[in-house]
């Protein structure tokens, strides 16, 4: 049976906070050791990650965006299944000077058992920015000798 309500939700708290302040220690403060995160559409063909694949390609993300932001449009959380839905839209300036990060999001999370963190990060991209941010991402990682 999931946690109450009120742990939940003082969970999805932390974890929008941590997303606004965009640091990898704040943004997965909230993760579980058994953390995956899932990349949607599946037609993208991007596998799931881990916790320590998802932080590193995040911390290696944020040094490339400067002015974050992000603005939270929806969030629903259902206490009964454990979840929460988040739409949310980021922009940022990124190290390439002629690409402006402008990404809508639309996640679901799931909660541990006990409700105190996030097991699962399903993240639904805009598409059409993906299709575009990512192959410079890509090769960005493979010009600082990164692998994927």
């Amino acid at each position: 049976m999931p946690a109450s309500a009120d742990i939940q939700a003082a969970t999805l708290d932390r974890f929008l906070a941590g997303w606004k302040e965009f640091t990898p220690e704040s943004w997965t403060a909230t993760w579980s050791e058994d953390f995956q995160q899932q990349l949607l559409p599946f037609t993208l063909g991007v596998p799931a990650q881990t916790r320590d694949q998802a932080k590193s390609r995040l911390s290696k993300l944020m040094g490339l965006l400067t002015n974050y932001e992000v603005e939270f449009y929806e969030v629903v959380h259902d206490a009964v299944k454990g979840k929460a839905f988040i739409y949310a839209r980021s922009t940022a300036d990124t190290a390439f000077e002629d690409f402006k990060w402008t990404n809508d999001y639309a996640v679901i999370i799931t909660f541990t058992e006990d409700g105190k963190q996030v097991r699962r990060f399903e993240e639904m991209v805009d598409t059409a920015f993906f299709q575009k941010f990512f192959p410079r991402f890509q090769q960005y990682l493979s010009e600082q000798g990164a692998t994927k």
